[in-house]
């Protein structure tokens, strides 16, 4: 099982906001740059205490539409709805919102106290409670005692902290983050996302995230808002995302998804090459060209001493090992399917090592029927 496959199943302990007072709805926003259309009638509601993240691949709107909501980019029609208070004309410094950028975007010439305190002057606040406040935030995200250092003399790590905490600094409604953590290294990254998590749920601030990393929407995310192209495609749980996407696009953005070109026989039958394969749910139209989804965790290997005609046989298909990497917990095995032009990619058990032999050699696969997605030719689930 791989790191995608953990994340994506940690779905039951994950907390429900399906009755939670809403705080941000946005209403057919449209945000246009001349002839191009960078966000097409997008419809989303994001409820109190909520961790959301706008996931997609580059180009794709998520980061357009962020900065819509902080009024950075006002959108070209279409309404944005906070806490009840329509603020869709507001400039940004009237919205209730802290944001932390990719950059950091700290001040080099402040103290890391001056630059949490930045905004609380603003509000002209005492210097006995901007102190407090700015000594509060500090031991939240782990660095008390830095207060009179310069950002040059921190990590880059200890560097996004400040700029969290900078971000917290006036008790936002909504905190907004832009890529936060991805000019760190994967350890940092990993680290450093986990105290987020756990500083977004002690506080229950509203929180949205673009990122394009797919396990790091899947860790972190209560919903995953999947963009692309400027759309919405799906909005849903990490484990729905994962589980049941609603079309191939996002089969294949979030983890790793194989898709098998197939024709339909009627019923749930349909042919995949030479070979005849089942499916559940709804009766396909004889004739129509499909797209079968599965992942690679969910093949299984026919061991030889399975051989045999019987139920357990159905949707097998003998296939050549291409390639075998070893990745400590588990096999990646690449396959390609007799008569098929296209590999599959297969996640074993490292105890199935020893059915796998040497490159070159004859295995087969099973592809159950439970775990097939079904894509029509448009790519939308059939």
């Amino acid at each position: 099982m791989n790191a995608i496959t953990q994340h994506a199943r940690l779905e039951p302990w994950a907390q429900s906001f399906e009755h939670a007072p809403e705080c941000l709805r946005i209403e057919a926003l449209h945000k246009s740059f001349g002839d191009f259309s960078a966000l097409r009638d997008i419809d989303l509601s994001i409820q109190e205490g909520e961790f959301v993240c706008f996931l997609g691949p580059s180009g794709c709107g998520k980061t357009t539409l962020l900065r819509a909501i902080a009024g950075l980019e006002p959108q070209t029609s279409g309404r944005i709805v906070q806490n009840g208070q329509d603020v869709s004309r507001l400039p940004p410094q009237a919205r209730d919102f802290g944001i932390v950028f990719q950059s950091y975007a700290l001040f080099p010439n402040l103290t890391v106290a001056d630059n949490i305190a930045y905004g609380l002057r603003n509000l002209r606040q005492s210097r006995a409670a901007i102190r407090a406040r700015v000594d509060e935030l500090l031991v939240l995200v782990g660095l008390d005692g830095s207060q009179r250092k310069y950002p040059a003399q921190l990590s880059g790590g200890q560097q996004q902290r400040v700029a969290l905490a900078r971000a917290l600094a006036t008790k936002p409604g909504l905190l907004l983050l832009d890529e936060p953590l991805s000019a760190l290294d994967a350890k940092v990254r990993v680290h450093l996302r986990q105290q987020i998590k756990k500083l977004q749920q002690g506080l229950g601030v509203t929180t949205i995230m673009v990122t394009h990393d797919q396990e790091e929407a899947l860790t972190l995310a209560d919903r995953i808002v999947v963009m692309n192209h400027g759309v919405i495609e799906q909005v849903g749980t990490p484990q729905d995302i994962y589980l049941h996407p609603v079309n191939a696009f996002v089969a294949g953005f979030v983890g790793s998804m194989n898709l098998l070109p197939a024709q339909s026989e009627g019923s749930n039958r349909c042919r995949v090459g030479p070979h005849a394969m089942q499916t559940l749910g709804q009766p396909l139209p004889h004739g129509a060209t499909l797209s079968l989804g599965i992942r690679p965790e969910e093949i299984r290997l026919c061991h030889a001493a399975d051989d045999g005609a019987n139920a357990s046989e159905r949707n097998c298909l003998p296939a050549i090992v291409e390639d075998v990497e070893y990745l400590g917990a588990f096999l990646r095995v690449k396959c390609r399917p007799e008569g098929l032009a296209d590999s599959l990619l297969v996640d074993l058990k490292l105890a199935d090592w020893q059915y796998i032999g040497q490159v070159g050699e004859r295995i087969r696969l099973q592809l159950p029927e439970a775990a097939l997605r079904v894509f029509g030719e448009a790519g939308q689930q059939a």
